[in-house]
């Protein structure tokens, strides 16, 4: 199974299953919005697989292209394990989602 996230409606950053739970758990835990929260672990747990930023309040999809551009690949690189398989590759699509959202904002 995989997971997509709709950057913008024409920039789409698919991965498999695990890796978009763990961005999307990510994203969650910083988030100021509760809502915003509840909505992406539902997103995980009920096995969705699908999140288009454009669907957060302005201030959640804010946060989370700051997140996004910023330090999702810093903490990747440091939470997931060393042993992981792939794992350049892993950090390498989470690059590619920072790139998207960077050139989606215009960074």
């Amino acid at each position: 199974m995989s997971g997509t996230i709709a950057v913008t409606p024409d920039k789409r950053w698919s991965a498999q299953g695990w890796l978009f739970d763990w961005t999307l758990e990510s994203l969650a835990r910083d988030l100021s919005d509760e809502t915003a929260r509840q909505h992406l672990r539902e997103i995980v747990d009920e096995n969705i697989g699908w999140l288009g930023l454009a669907d957060l309040p302005p201030a959640a999809r804010a946060e989370a292209f700051d997140k996004i551009t910023t330090r999702l690949v810093q903490e990747a690189d440091t939470d997931l394990p060393g042993t992981l398989p792939n794992r350049p590759a892993v950090l390498d699509l989470l690059r590619d989602l920072a790139r998207m959202a960077a050139e989606a904002r215009g960074s």
